[in-house]
C-alpha cells in the first residue's frame, strides 16, 4: 500500500509539473520567431515614415524591416528597398490584399542588392505591401494628410 500511494503522489507532482510548464509556455511573450519590433524600432511590428520623400526598407530573415510606413497624401516618395539575405525579395504595392498593383519592384537574389521602389503620389488611405516571393512578408502603408 506504501508503494502505490508513493506511486500516485510521484505521478500527480509529474503531472502538476507538466502542467505548469504547459502554463508558463502558453503566458511568454511570444517573440520566439523574433516577429516583434526591436528595441530600435525595427523588424516587423515596426512603423517607419518617409522622410524628405523617401523611406528605407529591408529584408532579412523572412520579415520586413517594417510592417507600416506612413506616408504624406499627394506626394510621391521612394522605398529603398534592400535585401540582407540569398532568398529573393522584392517590395510590391498594391491597393488593397489582393488588390490592383500600384508599383512593383524587382526582385533581388543577391544580399545586399538595393531597389528604388518609385511610389506615385497616393489619395489619404491605407494601401497595402507585400514581398511576391513570400506574400507572408507584408505591411500597410499609411496615407494621411
Amino acid at each position: 500500500m506504501h508503494s502505490t500511494s508513493l506511486a500516485l503522489r510521484r505521478g500527480a507532482l509529474l503531472g502538476l509539473l507538466l502542467i505548469a510548464s504547459l502554463v508558463l509556455a502558453a503566458c511568454g511573450d511570444g517573440d520566439a520567431g523574433g516577429s516583434a519590433a526591436s528595441s530600435d524600432g525595427t523588424g516587423a511590428g515596426a512603423t517607419v515614415s518617409v522622410v524628405d520623400g523617401n523611406v528605407d526598407l529591408s529584408a532579412d530573415d523572412l520579415e520586413f524591416s517594417a510592417n507600416v510606413i506612413q506616408a504624406p497624401a499627394g506626394e510621391a516618395f521612394t522605398i529603398t528597398f534592400t535585401n540582407l539575405e540569398t532568398q529573393p525579395h522584392n517590395v510590391a504595392v498594391l491597393t488593397e490584399e489582393g488588390g490592383d498593383e500600384i508599383v512593383r519592384g524587382e526582385v533581388l537574389t543577391e544580399e545586399g542588392a538595393e531597389d528604388v521602389v518609385e511610389v506615385p503620389a497616393l489619395e489619404p488611405g491605407e494601401y497595402y505591401f507585400l514581398c511576391d516571393i513570400h506574400p507572408e512578408m507584408n505591411g500597410v502603408i499609411v496615407v494621411e494628410g
